[in-house]
């Protein structure tokens, strides 16, 4: 499965995915995802690693586990 190319809709209606993020990054659950579905999980990962709302080591971990699926 490619992280980086895939849209936060798809991420987050796959269970195991959104386990993987619920586990790393809890915060991310309290925005509304939803106004993301459009866009990459490359997309937003950027986006949420700059703003400091996820570490980057977070960010790094949820795309390996990701991607090991």
């Amino acid at each position: 499965m490619n992280f980086r190319s895939m849209t936060v809709k798809e991420c987050f209606d796959n269970p195991k995915c959104a386990a993987i993020v619920k586990e790393y990054a809890p915060n991310l659950m309290k925005y509304p995802i939803k106004l993301f579905n459009k866009k990459t999980c490359g997309e937003i990962f950027d986006l949420v690693v700059s703003k400091k709302l996820v570490p980057e080591e977070a960010a790094k971990k949820i795309q390996a586990a990701i991607e090991a699926l």
